[in-house]
């Protein structure tokens, strides 16, 4: 286990010297993959930060498609010269095999190099081989002239929009190398550099490409793991919880000023593991959730947009997944405040009959809220105390009337998914007054005089699918009431 009592960027963290460095190089540029991953993971200390360069090479060997399951003889290794086809009075061109485009076994020890560095060296450290959006231009001076394949082909990764492009199908292709390009390969220092060609796959064109690759699940758990250890070396400096370096994947507005709302890459891949049946997939999810609402609730963040976003992908979720979804929130204050914030809009949008296509975020919208941002152009400025008073006015809690408006009404719309979300807003209300330290008497008085049980019967009595629910509803009131 890691400990988190450390800074954000250990004085004590160093860059890798160029003879350690040059060993990993060597490897990858020989193609010897495994090999160079095997010397790297010799070299992690808590006191040497991996170079930029090759954690973004790590990148892309993790990300490297797997050969396709007809074809496994698909140019993952080549042969620089073949036998049949190098010249006989030339024995120096039927050189070994090398391997240029990675292996599976590779991509995996990749994978578990990338998780062994995030528990051992600073997230600031790692975060700087992710992309970075809007950074005024400025890109790193690195002092790569890229001699290997991976070194060059990893460059896509420095220049994707954000980290969240990594993970989505097709983003690292597989090299295809045409035979006339293996012979016609370019002279380096006495090492032939491949060329690899790109190429796009017959019949994908109209296909929708997951938001996170079959083989790219172990990435974006590295992702969580180091944006969750940047928050938890962030929570003690007296602002509201987050992640910072989450934050930063989130553009600021076109327009220079106002508030960060661009979410929905991060909220795609929420929805997308929690449809996956695999529950360690669903759970990631969930985390990357928790890490959202954090950096929602910042002085720099359109806590409204969020809000938005979310619940219009749950109007068009399944109440299965809608299930999922609520019932998996963190037991912390924050999370179920957000959770009950989400059942409330989710519920209002339904009593007021909202057409499903207007629950999207306008575009337009931005020159209003770009206007009531100037007030906040100085955001960078804010001190800690302001940050964490600014969250705290995002979410208020209800009052115990407003909540039984929300369970009782239904304007003549009853579905499983309307019930499901009446339930959560029930269970997570109960438990805010559960932890609050003043609770409201009102609570108290419904949940021991036998109204609110009856007013869970009504609601969930009516329809056979929510027996269930209603047993377990009311065995929850019986022991609210207790205590």
């Amino acid at each position: 286990m890691v400990s988190h009592s450390s800074t954000h960027q250990d004085p004590q963290e160093c860059e890798m010297t160029r003879n350690q460095r040059g060993l990993v190089e060597t490897c990858f540029e020989e193609g010897q993959y495994e090999s160079g991953i095997a010397v790297l993971e010799q070299l992690r200390s808590k006191n040497f930060k991996p170079p930029v360069s090759l954690v973004r090479q790590l990148f892309y060997i993790a990300l490297y498609p797997p050969p396709p399951s007809l074809d496994h003889a698909e140019e993952r290794d080549l042969n620089l010269a073949s036998p049949s086809k190098g010249s006989p009075t030339k024995p120096k061109h039927q050189a070994p095999k090398m391997t240029f485009a990675p292996s599976v076994n590779a991509s995996e020890a990749a994978q578990r190099l990338l998780l062994s560095f995030v528990r051992t060296n600073t997230p600031t450290s790692l975060f700087q081989a992710l992309p970075q959006p809007r950074r005024n231009n400025e890109l790193p001076f690195e002092g790569d002239d890229h001699d290997s394949v991976v070194a060059k082909e990893s460059l896509c990764i420095k220049d994707a929009k954000h980290c969240w492009a990594i993970l989505k199908e097709g983003f690292v292709p597989r090299i295809r190398v045409s035979q006339p390009s293996l012979l016609a390969g370019k002279k380096k220092r006495g090492k032939l550099i491949i060329e690899p060609e790109e190429y796009v796959e017959e019949n994908r064109s109209n296909l929708v490409l997951a938001p996170v690759a079959e083989y790219a699940w172990l990435v974006l758990l590295w992702l969580v793991e180091l944006f969750q250890r940047d928050e938890s070396l962030a929570s003690g400096d007296g602002s509201v919880k987050h992640s910072p370096l989450l934050l930063s994947q989130i553009p600021p507005p076109r327009s220079g000023t106002g508030l960060r709302w661009e979410a929905d890459a991060p909220l795609d891949i929420v929805f997308y593991c929690v449809t996956q049946s695999q529950p360690q997939r669903r759970q990631l999810g969930l985390e990357l959730m928790a890490l959202l609402i954090g950096i929602s609730l910042t002085a720099q963040f359109d806590f409204n947009m969020f809000l938005e976003q979310v619940t219009s992908r749950l109007h068009s979720a399944s109440p299965e997944i809608v299930q999922t979804f609520l019932s998996g929130f963190h037991l912390s204050q924050s999370s179920q405040l957000f959770k009950l914030a989400l059942c409330r809009k989710f519920l209002s949008d339904e009593s007021g009959g909202r057409n499903p296509s207007s629950r999207r975020p306008k575009p337009q919208a931005r020159a209003v809220r770009a206007a009531r941002g100037t007030a906040l152009a100085r955001e960078e400025n804010l001190s800690s105390s302001s940050a964490a008073s600014f969250s705290a006015s995002k979410i208020s809690m209800p009052s115990t009337n407003d909540i039984v408006h929300l369970l009782t009404g239904s304007n003549g719309r009853i579905s499983p998914a309307i019930l499901t979300v009446k339930k959560e807003l029930l269970i997570s209300y109960a438990y805010l007054q559960q932890i609050a330290e003043r609770r409201d008497a009102e609570w108290q008085q419904i949940a021991t005089d036998g109204r609110l049980e009856a007013q869970v019967n009504s609601v969930f009595g009516g329809e056979s699918y929510a027996q269930q629910d209603r047993d377990a509803l009311i065995n929850l009131v019986r022991v609210w009431a207790m205590n």
